[in-house]
């Protein structure tokens, strides 16, 4: 360890010179600092010891003259000889030095040990500025700060070390625990009804002559015979496909003229639908306060990219997950309130949409920031999505006459409804103590026996089951175990 040694011998100009810099610095009549100064008695190689901050210094008056000093550590202190019997110490950085303290002939006087280490003070009274509630000690562990104690929640223990990593370079050492339950469980309740209704009315004409051209008026399907008496679909664009069989659900067909080889039919659909879906969605998940929570049931479909290269064009596969899917990131704040940054997701794949071979999908996603308390319900997300859609196909003309018209038009109408909402109630929960039985979805319910299965049909025999059985719910006379006792007076029988 490198060593420094300072001569008393200086001149006094220098002496005077560095007492007045050091002991006060003055301006405009008013004194900015004054160093600290202290007294000790050396003898006989005597340790003493010396704590301060860094950046501070102190004035040290020894009770006999020495010649020279000897500083173990430099880069920690530097000392600086002022006089026979006084010496300056100013703190640098944090860490332990020592000061030999010699005379004229050598001879080891004393030895100051030197402590360089924060205000913990300082750091205290940051602490309980920002956290009145924590229960906080600062200690010096290998001149880093070393936080013990407990706080109230982890918003106050966050406050807590950013506060006290202020004051040190080095990273604080976190022993802090927090008082209140720091697992939150999420539950998500996601519900969607669907309704659907639609009504088609139409009248077509279907013309034919003998030479099996087929004229066709309106916008509807047209249905017809062929030459052969088989039954003939022809879509408004033109095509036509042979079906054999029943005419199509809703389709009603006449025949109106015949003559001069020439069959004119009409075809008067009438169709009507409704539908309804209800979906219920409740993940619920539990994680710690700042951690970031996933969930996900479902599956994931690959999709296939074109990406460009060097080489020319390769394919990629990505995986697009489907199903129902929560991720949350909750903050337990004071008074039981909880932070939560919350995304959920109910998606499904529509066949009815090809992009290049890859599906779409059908997704209802909500992402929000809100602030609950235990147990509380907050609803994150609500749709009324309600579309109506109303559609008229007509010959021209001759769909505009009163009366008449509605034989050369067709009308459609179609309406659809969807109701969404999200909802979502953090819970702060513990641990389940030890040998604490936990319910199970399998609890309420056993396998049946064969004679339930087959002779009763019953799959699962649940809890009221049971006890009906128990109970001899329905039966009449004696139910339960029957033991035969032999005793000297003849048979006993006990129920059990």
């Amino acid at each position: 360890m490198p060593q420094t040694r300072h001569d008393v011998k200086i001149s006094s100009i220098l002496t005077v010179l560095i007492s007045v810099f050091v002991l006060s610095v003055t301006y405009a009549g008013q004194v900015i600092a004054q160093v600290d100064e202290m007294t000790l008695v050396i003898n006989g190689g005597s340790v003493s010891r010396i704590t301060m901050p860094p950046g501070t210094t102190r004035t040290v008056r020894t009770n006999k003259k020495f010649s020279d000093l000897v500083v173990g550590n430099p880069e920690t202190a530097d000392i600086v000889p002022l006089s026979e019997q006084v010496l300056y110490i100013q703190g640098k950085a944090p860490g332990l030095t020592n000061i030999s303290i010699y005379d004229a002939s050598k001879t080891l006087l004393g030895v100051i040990e030197v402590r360089i280490q924060l205000n913990f003070e300082d750091v205290v009274r940051a602490i309980r500025a920002v956290a009145p509630t924590a229960q906080v000690s600062v200690t010096n562990a290998g001149n880093k700060i070393r936080l013990s104690g407990s706080v109230s929640n982890a918003v106050e223990l966050t406050k807590v070390l950013e506060v006290a990593q202020q004051f040190s370079e080095a990273p604080v050492i976190n022993a802090v625990s927090v008082r209140s339950p720091q697992q939150v469980a999420l539950e998500v309740r996601v519900l969607e009804a669907s309704r659907s209704i639609g009504r088609d009315l139409g009248v077509n004409w279907v013309g034919r002559s003998t030479n099996g051209n087929v004229s066709t008026s309106g916008s509807r399907v047209q249905v017809g015979t062929n030459q052969a008496g088989g039954l003939i679909s022809v879509l408004g664009s033109g095509a036509s496909v042979a079906q054999q069989g029943a005419l199509p659900f809703g389709t009603l067909i006449a025949k109106v003229l015949e003559t001069a080889g020439i069959r004119i039919d009409t075809i008067i659909d009438a169709l009507e639908g409704k539908g309804l879906v209800r979906r219920l969605a409740q993940p619920n998940l539990t994680t710690i306060s700042g951690e970031t929570a996933r969930f996900h049931v479902g599956g994931e479909v690959p999709i296939q990219t074109a990406v460009s290269n060097a080489g020319g064009v390769a394919s990629s596969t990505d995986y697009r997950p489907f199903g129902v899917r929560l991720e949350f990131v909750p903050t337990v704040l004071d008074n039981s309130r909880v932070n939560l940054r919350v995304m959920t997701e109910v998606s499904d794949i529509d066949n009815s949409i090809n992009v290049n071979g890859n599906p779409g999908f059908t997704s209802r996603r909500a992402e929000a920031v809100i602030e609950l308390k235990d147990g509380q319900s907050f609803s994150i997300a609500g749709l009324l999505e309600n579309v109506d859609t109303r559609d008229i196909s007509q010959l021209p003309w001759l769909g505009q006459v009163p009366v008449l018209g509605v034989l050369f038009r067709s009308t459609s109408f179609q309406k659809r409804e969807t109701d969404l909402v999200i909802v979502v109630t953090p819970r702060l929960v513990r641990p389940a103590r030890p040998n604490e039985p936990l319910a199970s979805p399998l609890d309420q319910t056993r396998p049946t026996n064969d004679v339930e299965m087959f002779a009763l049909g019953i799959l699962e025999v649940n809890k009221d089951m049971l006890r009906k059985y128990k109970e001899g719910d329905g039966l009449i006379g004696p139910y339960g175990h029957i033991v035969d006792l032999k005793l000297e007076d003849g048979y006993v029988y006990s129920k059990n």
